[in-house]
């Protein structure tokens, strides 16, 4: 017997699997998914067992015998090896290097794992607001996208499945560890036996340590990163995305360049289980869906005034901070609320930027502890980084005032997709406003008629949906078309031109052009299902990336 297997090493992302003979004394006990010891060139090394064979593949090398076995039950599920042959196709990658993202390392003793300090985030829900909550929640598992306008009621309706869901497990995404932590305490408190936590931050140790709770099935809920769309997840489960729209579930710094939104639904396909995507806003498509909208955690209201910069310029005094804006500090001190000043950087030579808006500010704001930090301030002149995670939470009694003092910088890149990306990232913020308490924003923009700005300012989405969705289908883009981006590290003319040939009857392929990271780059249309297996033959120096977040 042969045992298709792929050593757990650092390997090219091209390499896949080699041919281990199976010995007698193991006949019985190899499966597929199982950790094994392996020869490979001058060591023994650990490797996962894909699949059997009667025969070997190739008769040019002689397999070399499987040396042992390190752990008796498999480390992948069935639904884990059948998850790498669809993700190794759409993504042009072997299933070798699918296994080796899955697998966890095994650590070589074990080490007792520390208690995990959770954040002492409070969510609070209105008693009011309990039976529509509920009555939501219990729509759930029946829908594919939600809507919620702030943490809290996400919370409140986790808590809920947590307890009455009749799924196996609770698998939870969130798109960064900083939302992860502010949650986890809650979660914590109603099920810490059958809490399982993951994500990139764990050491070796930690990490199996929690692999092991679920592929037991120990952990009933499971929150994690991205890469929790590569755990060994019980069948008849529940796969749920929070904040679903975020950038941070496409992996867009390391090869694969994957999107965990698109492998959940293949996840969920495989494990005959339930899913659901809830976002802070609505979401852009060419197709309606049946979706939820669950109740705000509180009768608060948070309203949003648009502040026209494009008028502001004309005036003689002209600032980066508004007239009308100043005033609403003012004001909002006057009552004892504190403002925090939105800038998409720290420091620009030209336009908007934290260092410029202190320098106009502090001058201006005598009685007002002005700052850039988030200790002790009045005025809080900052990134959106402090936002993020709830980190103000301890503020949350005391602040009033969110202004986005541009956010320009993000409209104005040159992509099919910066106004959707705007949207969303300012519906995001939204809601953790919401949740932090705030009672006012006020965007100031230069691009007042932009359809995105007013799709956040004054609700206009449907106009927003209809005209991007025209515009793109106009240039062939998604959802139109499927984008692949491929990025050469080189000199990229005539390589991209024999590229070009081969694909060209296919495919509808723009460029070369020099992408943002300055590698010569093609954009490839696909607008029908088709294999293109020349993809899958370029070498180390290209990067393949399927439905890039940007295409420059």
């Amino acid at each position: 017997m042969i045992a298709n297997i792929t050593p757990l090493i650092r390997l090219p992302a091209s390499t896949d699997v080699f041919d281990y003979f199976i010995p007698e004394e193991l006949t019985d006990h190899i499966k597929p998914g199982q950790l094994v010891q392996i020869p490979f060139r001058t060591d023994k090394v650990p490797g996962v067992v894909l699949s059997l064979a009667a025969t070997q593949a190739s008769t040019k090398f002689r397999a070399r015998p499987i040396d042992s076995v390190l752990e008796t039950n498999p480390i992948l599920t069935p639904d884990q090896l059948a998850l790498t042959k669809v993700f190794s196709t759409y993504y042009f990658v072997t299933p070798g290097s699918v296994a080796r993202l899955m697998a966890p390392e095994r650590p070589e003793r074990t080490v007792r794992a520390k208690p995990t300090q959770f954040a002492d985030t409070r969510f609070a829900v209105s008693s009011e607001k309990i039976p529509l909550l509920k009555s939501t929640a219990e729509k759930i598992p029946s829908v594919r996208f939600a809507e919620t306008q702030d943490v809290s009621s996400f919370v409140w309706t986790l808590l809920y499945l947590i307890k009455h869901s009749k799924q196996s497990q609770l698998l939870v995404l969130f798109p960064t560890i900083e939302m992860i932590s502010a949650i986890a305490g809650s979660v914590h408190k109603m099920c810490s036996d059958k809490l399982a936590i993951i994500h990139s931050g764990l050491g070796k140790s930690a990490y199996w340590h929690e692999y092991q709770k679920i592929i037991s099935g120990s952990a009933r809920v499971i929150l994690s990163t991205r890469q929790g769309v590569f755990l060994p997840i019980q069948r008849n489960s529940q796969i749920i995305f929070f904040d679903s729209t975020s950038d941070d579930f496409k992996q867009y710094e390391q090869h694969p360049r994957y999107d965990a939104r698109i492998v959940g639904v293949w996840l969920a396909h495989a494990t005959k289980s339930k899913l659901i995507f809830i976002s802070s806003s609505h979401i852009l498509e060419a197709k309606k869906h049946d979706s939820l909208s669950i109740p705000a955690a509180r009768n608060r209201s948070l309203t949003i005034s648009l502040v026209d910069m494009q008028n502001e310029m004309n005036q003689k005094d002209f600032s980066i901070i508004a007239e009308r804006t100043l005033a609403a500090i003012n004001q909002a001190g006057e009552k004892k609320k504190k403002s925090v000043i939105i800038a998409l950087r720290e420091e620009s030579e030209k336009g908007v930027s934290v260092k410029s808006l202190l320098e106009i500010l502090t001058p201006k704001l005598k009685n007002c502890n002005v700052s850039a930090s988030t200790e002790n301030f009045d005025v809080l002149v900052t990134t959106p980084r402090a936002l993020e995670g709830l980190k103000l939470s301890s503020e949350r009694q005391n602040l009033g005032l969110l202004i986005f003092a541009s956010i320009e910088p993000m409209l104005a890149i040159p992509d099919y997709r910066s106004a959707e990306r705007s949207y969303y990232r300012l519906k995001h913020w939204q809601m953790l406003a919401q949740e932090l308490g705030f009672l006012r924003i006020i965007l100031q923009s230069y691009s007042p008629e932009s359809l995105a700005m007013r799709a956040f300012a004054y609700g206009e989405f449907e106009l927003f949906n209809n005209q991007e969705l025209a515009n793109r289908k106009e240039l062939g883009y998604p959802p139109f078309s499927k984008l692949i981006k491929l990025s050469y590290r080189g000199k990229i003319a005539s390589t991209a031109e024999n590229l070009k040939k081969e694909l060209a009857p296919r495919v509808t392929i723009s460029g070369p052009f020099t992408d943002s990271n300055g590698n010569a780059s093609l954009l490839l249309k696909v607008f029908n299902t088709i294999n293109l297996p020349e993809i899958s033959k370029l070498g180390t120096d290209w990067i393949v990336d399927r439905d890039p977040e940007n295409v420059l």
